[in-house]
């Protein structure tokens, strides 16, 4: 079954795997290429990431290791990229716990 991916499902779904994370969330109302912009932010001593969901179905998700210093996630997937966007996701649960 496919589930819509917006803020509702990654504050049901993904935040309550955060439990060690600050979590904010951010909006703005400013159209750009992709729509509005809803930012899921989550930080830890040991991994800082983001997730974008644009208003025109565009999804961004970004992760920093802190601790090497490099980034382990940054992608943006296009609305029609569903089996991508699954996968992403998984390897941002592995990454997060």
């Amino acid at each position: 079954m496919d589930v819509l991916k917006n803020i509702d499902w990654f504050k049901k779904s993904v935040a309550p795997l955060l439990k060690s994370y600050e979590v904010k969330y951010k909006s703005f109302e400013k159209e750009g290429d992709l729509g509005s912009l809803v930012q899921a932010e989550f930080n830890s001593e040991r991994i800082d990431g983001t997730v974008d969901f644009w208003s025109l179905g565009w999804i961004g998700i970004h992760v920093w290791d802190n601790s090497n210093q490099k980034e382990l996630l940054n992608i943006l997937h296009a609305p029609d990229e569903k089996e991508e966007l699954e996968s992403s996701f998984k390897k941002l649960e592995s990454l997060i716990l």
